[in-house]
């Protein structure tokens, strides 16, 4: 097996404050009244425990779907700063295993908050299926981008920030 690493820096500035964009991040159940679902992404179930806390685990993907689903942590929680999530994903049809790590971090300034998501791989693959990576890296590009200005798009769709997560 070929080891790799990937990352890449997301970032929004977000017209709303700190703890309402935690507030949505941290509420994994309800993920879909912000994020729509996509060929990557379904909803998360199964959190637990719930409230979101460090510690809880959850069922991410498409849940239900062999081959689609994924469980993971959340190993950091520092409201309303940041946030942090841990999940293996297993893609069978190039033989590879994705070691996923997440981090968000939410600073406010002049009635803003900037959100940076971190996103860390561990690409672990046979070396003859390698030059297949940039599929893998492309689609969690295209999912970062399309969740980062989902979550922009909700937050700033309300203009009571409390209604966001209403």
């Amino acid at each position: 097996m070929s080891a790799s690493q990937w990352h890449k820096f997301y970032t929004a500035s977000i017209a709303t404050t700190p703890d309402v964009l935690f507030d949505l991040l941290a509420d994994m159940p309800n993920y879909g009244r912000w994020l729509p679902g996509s060929a990557a992404f379904g909803s998360t179930t199964d959190v637990d425990p719930y409230p979101v806390r460090l510690g809880s685990r959850y069922h991410d993907g498409k849940p239900g779907e062999q081959g689609k689903d994924w469980w993971g942590t959340v190993t950091g929680f520092r409201p309303p700063g940041a946030l942090d999530f841990h999940h293996v994903i297993h893609v069978a049809q190039v033989r590879a295993t994705v070691d996923v790590h997440i981090h968000y971090s939410l600073e406010q300034e002049d009635g803003r908050t900037t959100v940076t998501r971190w996103l860390v791989l561990d690409i672990w693959m046979p070396l003859v299926l390698r030059p297949l990576r940039r599929a893998i890296t492309s689609s969690f590009e295209r999912e970062n981008v399309r969740t980062m200005a989902a979550l922009k798009t909700y937050a700033e769709a309300s203009s009571d920030p409390a209604e966001a997560i209403g």
